[in-house]
């Protein structure tokens, strides 16, 4: 589908209106930047009433005159008005009463998504609502329903992202619309940007009334390209990074800087549907960011800079929200897509296939399910066995969600989201002695993973006079089992030598965290001036981590011992309670403030087996079989927020906000604390954003400035290998980000971003024999000072129904470092790099065709590996050239 948005862009009869008509002033308001602004007039309240004097006419014209008439914004798909006729209208009303005459007998709603712009939805639609006065609670929590009344707030095909080319993935932009609800000319080009509706700050908002830094990620572009991992698809978003973990299948993630490498305890906050995902805590493998198939994602949201106050722990840094895709009760629908892969030097094609189904129950119930299957082709050579593509990985799984809205409120949504993962090998590739390109020397049977996800959440919302409350319950378990070749770490490789004989040693995991969690939170407007919000969060989350190295045979694989083992369970409780004030000092101008006050409490239990402790720890021939730990704290985050809007469509604001990560209870062996402290960052920063030209052109622009405080820093004992945390020095992070984003011609898209982030330690780490070394002014790990990603598309005509689409983007990621070193400082340097993807599609009625080659011309960008990892002649690198055919279909 395609949407439109209109609003005021020319003169009316009103005398201000005259006087601003075509006028725009530009002026400086950053050091660094120019920033253009446009100065419109004060936004008019929905309730202002305007002369009108239109003629009959179609539905269409009469919708845009009222926009423009009365200043405020209106979204529509064009299908839901064609062929429809207005009738004339001759009065001075307000837009609420003129949209009720001219929709009167057409099966159409209008719904006020916020006082300034309204949503156009057939009527009985779930989540509808006719007047702002009736806004259904999750209108304004972010709950089902609330955005798009097709299929609930979250249609790929409704409300698409367009912030940038960056969300797009390496997708045009000229693909990626086609169904976007962008303008469209006569030939069903689009010529404008389309509308944006994200809930990054736990309510529906369009992205450019949003102030906070957004990136806003098309889950349907993610899948006709098969992007199926943050890895694939974060050099599109500025200011993320990712670095996979060795042995371990996964990525860390970090944003705008803020990592110090290592595993530990995650700086990034995960949720799906905003209910938490993974542990907050690195003995539940919570630096490990998820990879979820896109098969039922509208959308992936990542937002830059601290989000304590909304989000509690881990979001230090950012946050990334996976957005799915709600029932409708509207009609039966689905799709179906399948297609081909191969990869770059991989022996076997791999396949993909995805398949969704909406059922309307009735008018207040429907489901909708969703089931993929892929083949994800390996691409990496054991020479010490002679198998081809080792890191061959299957992956499967499902969505079920039930909505019922018996009322516009109240509504209950269930969600289940399960998924499998499993891989043969490990995705490293070797550099030494009779190695080549995209090999490895492993232990047979060593470097596979299997991985299981599940996602499960409850949410009720409902509407109590003017007050919205919400529930949100969640549960979720994440399970890791992954076998790795230590053979050649420095430290436990020669060990195992020297106690048996034999030069394998082979890592085992198996790591489980269930996690349970609930939110209550309640919203209301406070008078004409004030809208408040205060919550409640309770998490507890419980988690076991095996590891285990054995005494194996290098060339055979047998396990001749076990070198040691441990077994730690652990629990963590979390408390919370928020509050979130927004003040409308004038129409123009609000502030917001909030704040966090969290409590958490976490128990380790610690069982130790093998030689490392019976000699190197304990000194004595006694095994280290036991211990319990505990570490509990308390952090208080904030954020205050003045936003002034220049125009409806444009905005200026400051931001000064706080995230906090949990401290933890450390290993006994060779820790020289028995827990380490929660550390914090806090943000500071000015941005605009908004659209120009009749929405042909988006900017974005941010300038930050963040205070790290009592950094997390992941010891290692260099005698036993034993690995534990401490607080060290602070750090700041620095840095521009700027985008656009441009529609110059009927079906062409044009989009560029470029950041510059200056990640560093703002002093020295202090000396000691297990501490990394640093110094002030050493760059934080895994974080290139430049990046930038830049893409362009068309679409076209072909004949008849048939329409043609092509696109390319480029992504630059700049030099990084590896973590800090105990004993050293020279650090593992990852070069930069440049990646190039193209696209191609072929439309026809329902069916769609696409073609993607991504990373084009082969590079091997390092992702992570070398000096400071578990073996330091292991790289991990982008993956290689990847060129598929997908064929969807929607019904």
């Amino acid at each position: 589908m395609v949407g439109r948005f209109f609003n005021n862009k020319r003169a009316t009869d009103r005398p201000w209106e005259e006087n601003m008509n075509g006028r725009f002033c530009c002026t400086m308001k950053s050091a660094i930047a120019l920033m253009v602004l446009v100065w419109a007039a004060p936004m008019a309240q929905a309730q202002a009433k305007a002369v009108f004097d239109l003629p009959a006419q179609p539905l269409a014209d009469s919708l845009r005159a009222v926009g423009s008439q009365t200043n405020v914004n209106l979204l529509f798909d064009p299908p839901l008005v064609a062929g429809k006729k207005a009738p004339a209208l001759k009065a001075e009303v307000t837009a609420d009463e003129a949209l009720t005459r001219l929709l009167a007998g057409t099966g159409i709603k209008h719904e006020f998504l916020n006082e300034t712009t309204i949503v156009l939805a057939k009527a009985g639609a779930v989540g509808s609502k006719s007047s702002r006065e009736g806004v259904s609670p999750s209108a304004a929590s972010g709950e089902p329903g609330k955005d798009d009344p097709k299929e609930g707030n979250k249609s790929p095909d409704s409300f698409r992202v367009a912030q940038v080319d960056q969300g797009k993935g390496s997708q045009s932009p000229a693909v990626a619309n086609q169904t976007a609800n962008s303008p469209e000319n006569s030939n069903g080009l689009s010529v404008g940007l389309s509308e944006i509706i994200v809930t990054a700050q736990k309510k529906s908002e369009r992205l450019q009334d949003v102030p906070v830094p957004v990136t806003a990620i098309d889950g349907a572009v993610l899948a006709s390209t098969n992007q199926v991992r943050v890895q694939d698809f974060f050099s599109s978003v500025p200011g993320l990074s990712v670095s996979p973990v060795p042995g371990l299948g996964t990525s860390q993630v970090a944003i705008r800087g803020v990592t110090t490498g290592g595993l530990a305890n995650p700086t990034v906050g995960i949720v799906v549907d905003d209910v938490p995902y993974g542990s907050t805590s690195l003995w539940g493998n919570g630096f490990a960011a998820p990879d979820l198939d896109p098969s039922d994602i509208s959308r992936v949201e990542v937002l830059r800079g601290p989000q304590g106050a909304l989000y509690g722990a881990s979001s230090m840094g950012g946050l990334i929200k996976y957005v799915t895709v709600d029932p409708s009760t509207e009609q039966l629908s689905g799709n179906v897509q399948a297609g081909g892969v191969n990869v770059h030097n991989s022996p076997n094609l791999g396949y993909l296939f995805r398949a969704a189904v909406n059922v309307p129950i009735s008018d207040t119930l429907a489901v909708r399910g969703s089931v993929f299957a892929r083949e994800d082709p390996g691409y990496l050579d054991n020479i010490r066995n002679g198998q081809r593509g080792v890191n061959e990985a299957q992956a499967e799984g499902g969505r079920v969600a039930a909505l019922w809205r018996p009322s516009d409120s109240f509504s209950v949504k269930l969600s289940a989201l399960i998924q499998d993962y499993h891989a043969d090998g490990d995705s490293f590739a070797e550099v030494g002695t009779g190695l080549g390109d995209l090999q490895q020397n492993a232990i047979p049977g060593t470097g596979w993973k299997s991985l299981k996800d599940q996602a499960y959440s409850a949410t009720i919302a409902g509407k109590v006079g003017n007050v919205d409350l919400t529930s949100m319950t969640g549960y979720n378990i994440v399970n890791q089992h992954t076998s790795f070749d230590f053979s050649a770490s420095s430290f436990f490789g020669p060990e195992v030598q020297n106690l048996y004989g034999v030069s394998g040693a082979p890592l085992l995991t198996d790591s489980q965290t269930k996690r349970f969690t609930q939110e209550f939170r309640l919203s209301m407007p406070m008078g004409s001036h004030f809208d408040g919000l205060v919550g409640l969060f309770y998490s507890d989350e419980k988690s076991n981590l095996f590891q285990a190295v054995d005494a194996a045979d290098q060339t055979t694989g047998n396990v001749i011992a076990e070198y040691f083992a441990f077994d730690v369970p652990t629990s963590l409780r979390e408390y919370s309670v928020f509050a979130d004030l927004t003040w409308k000092v004038t129409d123009r101008f609000d502030i917001q403030f909030g704040g966090r006050e969290s409590k958490y409490k976490q128990t380790v239990v610690e069982y130790y087996t093998g030689a490392p402790y019976n000699t190197l720890v304990t000194g004595s021939g006694a095994p280290f079989v036991k211990n319990a730990l505990d570490a509990d704290d308390n952090a208080f985050t904030y954020l205050v927020t003045p936003r002034f809007r220049l125009s409806p469509d444009w905005m200026l604001y400051a931001r000064a906000a706080s995230g906090y990560r949990i401290g933890g209870a450390n290993p006994s062996p060779g820790a020289q604390q028995p827990a380490f402290k929660p550390d914090k960052t806090d943000n500071y920063e000015i941005g605009t954003k908004g659209d120009l030209f009749s929405n042909q052109l988006t900017l974005d622009a941010s300038l930050y400035y963040i205070n790290w405080k009592d950094i997390q820093l992941q010891l290692r004992d260099p005698n036993t290998g034993v690995v534990a945390y401490t607080n060290a020095s602070g750090a700041k992070s620095k840095g521009i980000e700027l985008s656009s984003e441009w529609r110059p011609f009927r079906g062409s898209s044009v989009a560029a971003w470029v950041v510059w982030n200056d990640a560093v330690l703002s002093a020295a780490i202090p000396p000691a024999s297990i501490n990394p070394l640093g110094a002030s002014g050493d760059r934080l790990p895994n974080t290139s000072r430049f990046s930038g990603h830049f893409s362009l598309g068309q679409e076209f005509p072909l004949t008849g129904k048939l329409t043609g689409a092509v696109g390319a983007a480029v992504s630059y990621v700049g030099v990084r470092e590896s973590t800090f070193l105990v004993g050293s400082t020279d650090r593992q340097v990852f070069p930069a790099y440049t990646q190039t993807d193209l696209n191609a599609a072929l439309n026809y009625d329902t069916w769609r065709l696409s073609l993607f080659a991504n990373n084009i011309t082969d590079k091997r960008g390092v992702l992570s590996g070398g000096t400071g990892s578990l073996v330091p002649t292991e790289f991990y690198y982008i993956q290689p050239r990847t060129v598929g055919l997908t064929l969807a279909k929607q019904f």
